[in-house]
């Protein structure tokens, strides 16, 4: 049943908030300090904490019209009408800009108050004066009220302090504008640095509104955060994206029949470590298709990258078969046998497929990626390849 109620409407609000607070970030000095729900929708402040901009932020789904009756307008007014009345901002030292993406009409008072050479805050506030003067509308009152309660001198120092940004870039057109700012970013690499940038933007901003002690976001802190996201995209690097990937809740190893599984199985390693290698699986399969889909590898580097794999893979097999005997059959032999040359790609091979690519998840999911392969490309167990068949029939 429809209760009139948007909660598609508001959560695009709160994410134009923080997309537009991004923009705001980049846009502004690096040693600019911004906080979210702070003063107003968002805050800026200087180095002693003092608040240089308050900007309250309206995003509409439809055409929108910022009239002298507007709500938006109004609400906001009532804002700032309380913290100047309560002396929780010092005017003129402060900027209170209102971002919407309605329109200002012609000879309004938002019109007026607009950043242009047109701009007339003496007209402005003689309209908002009438309106809260005459308007019967009760919805308004309490920000009439606010309004109000302001002497002459404050009404006009309050409004000679506000600015419009009428007509500006909704929710979807921000990303462009924020690629903008990337001007040390890689053409080709801006859209993929762009979208690890608002990820890590997006939880930071929960993060701080979350946690009371984190009072700012800064400029620096944003851009050491596009350095370093960019220097992943350097001829000798890629992107690590799946450090925190975690397996699926309704996961269930028992059930998991997967070769790479089987094989783990098979030299007796105990579950956790099993668990360990399924999690590397995920997080490199998932990182290869990334790097796949945003054209990051040159022709052919993940084939080139795995028969170096192979072939270190085989070079350590060759040369730990040298010290067993040729006639050993002894099952515990051929585990143990296995669960060395695992433990040597879990925990001392470092076979990268890009020198600055450090991060273990991508050799040892690879790995595990080659020996779920039919047939399988590694493996560990020194039989294993004889027994597959047998294997397959009873899994």
């Amino acid at each position: 049943m429809s209760t009139g109620f948007s909660a598609g409407s508001q959560a695009l609000g709160y994410m134009f908030q923080a997309r537009c607070a991004l923009y705001l970030i980049l846009t502004n000095k690096e040693e600019a300090q911004l906080a979210i729900e702070s003063l107003d929708d968002i805050t800026f402040f200087d180095n002693e904490n003092n608040a240089q901009e308050l900007l309250q932020l309206k995003h509409h789904t439809k055409p929108a019209s910022l009239t002298d009756s507007s709500v938006d307008f109004w609400k906001t007014i009532r804002v700032w009408s309380t913290l100047l009345k309560e002396n929780k901002i010092l005017l003129p030292d402060t900027l209170l800009t209102l971002v919407t993406t309605a329109e200002a009409p012609q000879d309004s008072a938002a019109f007026f108050l607009r950043p242009t050479k047109g701009r007339d805050s003496n007209r402005a506030v003689k309209k908002l004066v009438q309106v809260a003067n005459t308007s019967d509308n009760k919805s308004l009152k309490s920000s009439f009220d606010a309004f109000k309660a302001l002497t002459s001198t404050e009404q006009e120092l309050l409004v000679d302090s506000i600015q419009i940004l009428d007509y500006s870039p909704d929710i979807i057109d921000l990303t462009p504008k924020i690629k903008e700012k990337l001007v040390a970013v890689r053409r080709e690499h801006r859209n993929s640095v762009y979208e690890r940038l608002e990820g890590w933007w997006f939880g930071k901003v929960v993060q701080h509104l979350r946690d009371n002690s984190v009072n700012f976001i800064s400029g620096f802190e944003v851009r050491d955060k596009i350095c370093e996201i960019n220097d992943q995209f350097k001829p000798d690097a890629l992107p690590i994206d799946f450090f925190d990937l975690e397996i699926p809740e309704q996961f269930t190893m028992s059930q998991d029949k997967r070769r790479f599984v089987a094989q783990l199985k098979e030299i007796a390693v105990n579950n956790k470590r099993i668990e360990k290698a399924i999690l590397d699986y995920y997080k490199a399969f998932e990182q290869r298709s990334r790097w796949a889909r945003e054209e990051l590898l040159f022709g052919g580097e993940i084939e080139k990258y795995e028969k170096r794999l192979i072939d270190e893979w085989e070079r350590y097999m060759l040369a730990l078969q040298d010290e067993m005997p040729d006639s050993s059959e002894n099952e515990l032999e051929h585990q143990k046998f296995g669960r060395e040359v695992f433990k040597w790609m879990e925990q001392k091979a470092d076979i990268r497929i890009r020198s600055q690519v450090t991060e273990p998840y991508v050799m040892r999911g690879s790995y595990h990626i080659l020996a779920d392969q039919n047939p399988p490309r590694v493996h560990w167990h020194p039989k294993f390849l004889e027994r597959l068949t047998q294997l397959l029939a009873t899994t």
